[in-house]
């Protein structure tokens, strides 16, 4: 226990995993957490004593399991092992850390996604104002990836959903309540660490090819994490080779609404990728591949230039239906050779993990060949072909068995003759059969006794056997050993040596292959950066063949992207419900939106016309052709956005303390204070979560402000019908409607954008539609009737939240009143209403 007790004193807020045999132990409240948290059975230490210790384990085959489950519910878990041979231990065996397991630091392939980075990020003021900007370094540990940028303190949430982290450090006081992060959600997984920025600087310093030059804070802040990483691998070396220090700014600006109302990688309902616009785009075909399409997507650029890189090199492979082909097929058998190096650097990797990178690297001068000369700027087989890759897959070949086992305690790592040593290991660890029949054979002929036999028994080890009728012929040189009842046994120092050679075979084979095994691991992290190098090559590679494969499949064009300021789609769709719907079936529309003249549209008609739908896939449309990507239209101009907001739909946000309409006001707000001229900003239904006057109201000055003081490409649906007539007081502000059809009662929807407003929503008729009782319908077209007709339901004045009294109204005098009336109007004046 003092072993124990010494490590927990280490890592107080860890649960500490202590191997004891065949199982992973956990103490006192460590027990107490993980059988709560696993479901397993609390037992204890020194039973019936009055201080038994809590106690519960788990086997040790089986504890990535439940690592994984104690980490994804925000624990860290500290692995403890036996560090010396218990055979040479002095009393008892030593133990100590070998790996730390965390939110943003896990490396379990089972548990790790193939087409997502996991993150741990750091995050530090760079200054004490509240306008100063914050610093942000994330590291994938699993890959190396490691990249930095500077993000205003009122868009470091916005960044934050970007990135993901599953992991967030930062100093203990920047969370507490008056803290630089206090609001930032607890739903994020926070550790305490800091870094000195010297100790940072000498960090990256030593693990880097080349530090950057950057503010100080961006760099401690990438130290803490790279420390951090560092403290977890105690056994290990970080794949970690550059730091990418980049601006929010070269990419489109998402905000947190924007992902999540656009559903670019997860749905809003159940938060799942199948039905993101990831998820239809997504025919990568390699996890580094989905990886990168992924930051592709939520990264769009605004260099016009840079897009139509990536655009080029969609085409190449759009226009070669049998090059794509082959190319993804042979993408297809190649391993993440970029996790696969980040475990061999970690000292992590199996015999298979190596055995995988093996036949990935003999596959690259193949896949480099395909490609031809002529390529478009953006692919770069160079690395696919570096000579320190050809030499490293060579020796792998070499050393490596042809079929790896899974664990290196399985044997057969090494292939056959390659290490004399193990191959007689080999041949003595089954028995010595060649060995032992050749001294029968060699004892037969020299004794001249045919029946002689060679055996072994675990009590006397190896044996010669000797009948009775031969005993005469024993040579002088036999040491008798034993008498049976049909002869002797006997043994000699040849016997004996072989003896000690067998039994000391299977120690021998498992020490020699795993120091073989070790060289091919530190030869194989020696080869990193080369590594890296092709395997973000092969990714680019995937990226633009799986964006080719999607266009030729679903009919996409290929968009032109320049610095203007019109957006024009022709016959655009949907990509996410155009694929579930049967082909040809998804009703398409065009767009203009141009800053100059169609600013801003108003989108008018009932519910379920298409009006959500076609803000959307505009949106969308936009950040596929600002990632690179072709786009579901018939054509489609795209003056470059800097930013693209969203107001979609409504929903109370408890855990912020915020109602409906609050959250509503905080994303308007938000647009209102960020956008530019060149931003696209969506807008659906704004002021629906108040009164009818108020709702109109405001919508009507946020238009006017939009169109005003602004003047950002805008899609505004909206059901107040009033605001159709802006458009004729405002020259950049055009109507356009859901159109629908009225038949003897009943209505269709067309799905169509055309011009002009809506006379009216429908709303009834779409409640009629969801099977509203009867009665009810007809009692609103009753009401809807009256009120249409100038008739008041109800005349309610409507109060204000804040107290104005009218100017031409004075205040009663105090002789109107009675003593009691004055004094309780004295008292209330004098309460604080906010």
């Amino acid at each position: 226990m003092r072993q124990f007790l010494e490590i927990k004193d280490r890592h107080p807020d860890a649960i500490v995993f202590f191997r004891l045999g065949d199982f992973y132990e956990m103490f006192f409240d460590d027990a107490v957490v993980a059988a709560r948290q696993l479901d397993l059975t609390l037992t204890t230490r020194d039973k019936g004593k009055e201080d038994a210790v809590p106690m519960c384990g788990v086997p040790h085959h089986s504890a990535r399991v439940y690592i994984a489950k104690l980490v994804e519910a925000g624990h860290r878990v500290v692995i403890c092992e036996q560090v010396e041979d218990p055979k040479l231990a002095k009393g008892l065996v030593r133990r100590d850390v070998t790996r730390i397991v965390t939110p943003g630091v896990m490396l379990d392939e089972d548990v790790l996604e193939p087409k997502v980075a996991r993150y741990v990020a750091a995050l530090l003021p760079m200054g004490s104002a509240d306008d100063d900007p914050v610093a942000l370094a994330y590291l994938d540990v699993s890959t190396g990836e490691f990249r930095a940028t500077e993000v205003s303190r009122i868009d470091i949430l916005d960044e934050l959903t970007r990135v993901a982290p599953r992991e967030i450090l930062c100093a203990a006081e920047l969370r507490a309540p008056q803290g630089a992060f206090a609001q930032l959600p607890a739903s994020f997984a926070w550790s305490t660490f800091t870094l000195a920025p010297a100790a940072a600087l000498e960090l990256l310093d030593e693990a880097l090819l080349e530090v950057p030059t950057a503010a100080a804070p961006l760099l401690t802040a990438a130290g803490t994490v790279l420390a951090y990483a560092r403290h977890t691998q105690p056994a290990g070396v970080l794949p970690v080779a550059r730091l990418d220090i980049y601006r929010s700014t070269d990419a489109i600006v998402l905000d947190e609404a924007a992902i999540a109302n656009l559903e670019l990688v997860e749905t809003t309902i159940g938060r799942k990728k199948q039905g993101s616009l990831l998820a239809a785009i997504d025919d990568t075909v390699t996890a580094p591949g989905g990886r990168l399409l992924r930051r592709w997507l939520l990264y769009p650029l605004v260099n016009a230039g840079l897009i139509e890189q990536r655009l080029q090199a969609v085409q190449y492979f759009v226009t070669d239906h049998t090059l794509r082909e082959q190319v993804r097929r042979a993408l297809g058998e190649i391993a993440d050779l970029e996790r696969l190096a980040g475990r061999a650097t970690l000292a992590i990797a199996t015999p298979r993990d190596l055995g995988k990178l093996r036949d990935g690297l003999i596959r690259l001068p193949a896949v480099a060949a395909m490609l031809g000369k002529k390529l478009p700027s953006l692919l770069h087989p160079a690395p696919l072909l570096a000579p320190e890759l050809k030499a490293l897959a060579a020796m792998l070949t070499r050393v490596l068995a042809e079929t790896p086992p899974a664990m290196l305690k399985d044997g057969g790592v090494i292939r056959a003759g390659v290490d004399p040593e193990i191959d007689e290991c080999r041949r003595l660890a089954d028995g010595g059969k060649d060995e032992i029949l050749a001294i029968e054979i060699r004892e037969q002929e020299q004794s001249g006794i045919p029946s002689l036999k060679v055996r072994y028994n675990r009590v006397f080890g190896y044996y010669i056997e000797i009948t009775k009728s031969h005993l005469g012929k024993v040579p002088a040189r036999y040491v008798r050993k034993q008498t049976v009842a049909t002869g002797e046994r006997y043994v000699t120092p040849e016997l004996a040596e072989l003896e000690r050679k067998v039994l000391s075979a299977e120690d021998t084979l498992a020490r020699r292959e795993a120091e073989l095994f070790r060289t091919l691991l530190q030869d194989t992290a020696a080869q990193a950066v080369h590594l890296g190098e092709a395997a973000a090559s092969l990714a680019v590679l995937d990226v633009v063949c799986s964006l080719a494969e999607v266009a030729a499949k679903h009919g996409y064009c290929r968009p032109t992207v320049d610095d203007g300021v019109v957006i024009e789609l022709k016959d655009c769709r949907h990509p996410v419900i155009e694929q579930l719907l049967p082909t040809g079936e998804f009703v398409p529309n065009d767009c203009r939106l141009d800053a100059g003249n169609e600013q801003l549209i108003l989108i008018t008609g009932p519910n379920m016309a298409g009006k959500s739908t076609y803000m959307r896939q505009v949106a969308q449309i936009v950040l596929l052709a600002q990632m690179g990507s072709f786009v579901p239209a018939a054509a489609c101009h795209v003056g470059l956005c800097d930013r693209v907001f969203t107001r979609v739909g409504a929903a109370d946000n408890l855990s912020r303390g915020d109602s409906t309409f609050m959250v509503e006001m905080r994303e308007t707000s938000h647009i209102l204070a960020k956008a530019t001229r060149r931003s696209l900003v969506i807008l659906d239904e704004v002021g629906r979560g108040t009164s009818t006057f108020d709702g109109v109201s405001l919508a009507w000055a946020v238009t006017e402000y939009l169109h005003d003081a602004i003047g950002a490409r805008t899609l505004f649906a909206t059901h107040y019908h009033e605001l159709v007539a802006l458009a004729n007081s405002r020259p950049r502000v055009r109507n356009v409607s859901a159109a629908i059809r009225e038949t003897r009662g009943e209505i269709v929807f067309l799905r169509r954008i055309v011009a002009g407003g809506a006379s009216k929503s429908y709303g009834i008729d779409v409640a009629r539609l969801a099977g509203l009782p009867r009665s009810v319908i007809a009692r609103a077209r009753q009401l809807l009737t009256q009120l249409e007709g100038g008739a008041a339901l109800g005349q309610h004045a409507q109060l204000s939240l804040i107290a104005t009294a009218p100017a031409a109204v004075a205040a009663p005098s105090a002789a109107a009143l009675n003593p009691a009336a004055a004094s309780l109007l004295d008292e209330l004046g004098a309460v604080e209403i906010d």
